[in-house]
């Protein structure tokens, strides 16, 4: 068979029994951050919300009809596949959406905003969206292995690539399609898949359109072929398909055989890292080691004004990802450009002990604090980074006379550096707050405890709720 083919059958016909609990949580609490960041990217004070605010009155339908998906953030529904476009794309707006290690993939802005929109507007049970999500995530990460970081050398970004696949076989199993339809809408899927990483070095707002475009090329691939249009099988091996279009040419051998190997029996759901800061998961660990600094600074009476020099070790294609175009890098002009900037983003950290949803906010890009200290930030490659399985940071900082180094190999989030369910709750805290208001962790805490037998509109009945007690008062 081949690769679609083999996705096709897990999707379709793979036993919900045969998922273990752990990952069948794992996908539950991977909906509940998702639905968390989605909101936090509808906040009017930020440029995707000021946006979809304004697509959200063209689309919006009324509470309550028929096939009517929850837009998150906005106490309205649309059509889901409208839905899905409109969550994805604010699940990507600030970069807090979660991403799975070395497979690049990112899910919980593709498979998530899709499956939670097909399963509340087709009034489907809370275990149908787990089954879905479960098949979608491993689809999307396993396809993530066959190429690596070299979709992202090209300058392509894997979530409007790959995540259509992913989206595809999670629908087909959600509207029970046959391992045929899943196929063919795999095929379909590689017509539309696209996704460019220009924005990263502009600072335009189109990237956050990713996530959103692979939800909803996904479902609308599996609704056409479910209608009977066909694609070809040989999507992901063929000379013309997806990889060879895409990469050609290609450096070194594609691992076709990672992308089949143990599916049922490995599962890597749970490993997908939810990321805690609103910015690229590259300056991650440059965010922890900036505190680690910081410590060493209090016990030793430095203060960041006597900072002489900075110099960051990561790898490429990361490197160029977050440093370059250099002027633009330092002295970012738009929040989505300071969220890609290695520069920018450590000298808050240092500045401020702490990187927030406050951090890149229009007004904090002009804090001469930080620009002046971007400047005296340097970066190089990192010749033993182990990425993409990790995005490690090697920081070191010259201050009062004194060198100050630290090297965090495990990118927060990762497995090696889980967060915590208080963790988990902590962020759906920050991201809702202006949304829900005190009410933001029962919110989450609720959606958590909901029984896989009840309802997919069920689980986001604690949502509802609150919004409607927010709007009367």
């Amino acid at each position: 068979m081949t690769l679609s083919q083999t996705f096709g059958e897990f999707a379709a016909h793979f036993p919900s029994a045969g998922m273990p609990p752990e990952v069948r949580e794992a996908a539950r609490w991977h909906m509940i951050d998702s639905i968390g960041v989605s909101i936090a990217g509808a906040n009017p004070k930020e440029e995707s919300g000021a946006a979809f605010g304004r697509l959200v009155a063209q689309w919006a339908k009324g509470k309550g009809d028929v096939k009517a998906a929850s837009l998150f953030g906005f106490d309205g529904q649309a059509r889901a596949e409208l839905a899905a476009l409109v969550n994805g794309s604010l699940a990507q707006a600030l970069e807090m959406d979660d991403k799975h290690g070395s497979s690049l993939a990112r899910p919980g802005s593709t498979v998530v905003p899709a499956v939670l929109a097909a399963a509340e507007a087709e009034g489907l049970s809370l275990a149908a969206a787990v089954d879905a999500a479960v098949v979608g995530y491993e689809v999307m990460i396993r396809l993530g292995f066959v190429a690596g970081d070299r979709f992202l050398e090209r300058g392509y970004h894997t979530s409007s690539l790959i995540g259509s696949f992913g989206v595809a076989a999670a629908i087909g199993r959600l509207r029970g399609a046959t391992p045929a339809q899943i196929a063919d809408a795999m095929g379909i899927a590689g017509t539309f898949a696209s996704g460019i990483q220009e924005s990263t070095r502009t600072g335009s707002t189109s990237k956050i359109l990713h996530g959103g475009w692979g939800a909803h090329a996904g479902m609308l691939a599996i609704d056409l072929a479910m209608a009977g249009i066909t694609g070809p099988d040989t999507v992901f091996e063929g000379k013309f398909g997806f990889f060879e279009t895409h990469l050609t040419p290609i450096s070194g051998q594609l691992d076709f055989a990672r992308a089949a190997e143990g599916l049922g029996t490995r599962w890597y759901l749970p490993e997908t890292a939810y990321k805690p800061y609103p910015c690229c998961q590259l300056l991650h660990a440059f965010i922890e080691a900036s505190k680690q600094v910081l410590a060493d600074f209090a016990r030793d009476g430095v203060t960041v004004a006597e900072i002489e020099s900075v110099h960051c070790q990561l790898a490429e294609p990361g490197l160029t990802l977050v440093t370059e175009p250099r002027d633009r890098k330092k002295a970012p002009k738009t929040p989505h450009e300071g969220r890609f900037s290695l520069f920018f983003g450590v000298a808050a950290a240092l500045v401020d002990g702490d990187v927030g949803l406050e951090t890149f906010l229009a007004e904090r890009l002009d804090d001469d604090r930080i620009l002046t200290l971007a400047q005296k930030i340097e970066a190089s490659v990192d010749p033993e980074s182990d990425y993409p399985a990790h995005c490690p940071a090697r920081l070191t900082v010259q201050a009062a006379g004194r060198r100050y180094f630290k090297h965090v190999p495990y990118h927060p989030g990762s497995p090696e550096a889980a967060l915590s369910r208080a963790d988990v709750l902590a962020k759906f805290e920050r991201n809702t707050r202006w949304h829900f208001g005190d009410g933001a962790v029962s919110v989450a805490e609720a959606m958590g405890e909901t029984p896989e037998a009840e309802s997919l509109s069920d689980m986001l009945r604690p949502i509802r709720a609150v919004e409607t007690l927010r709007q009367a008062s």
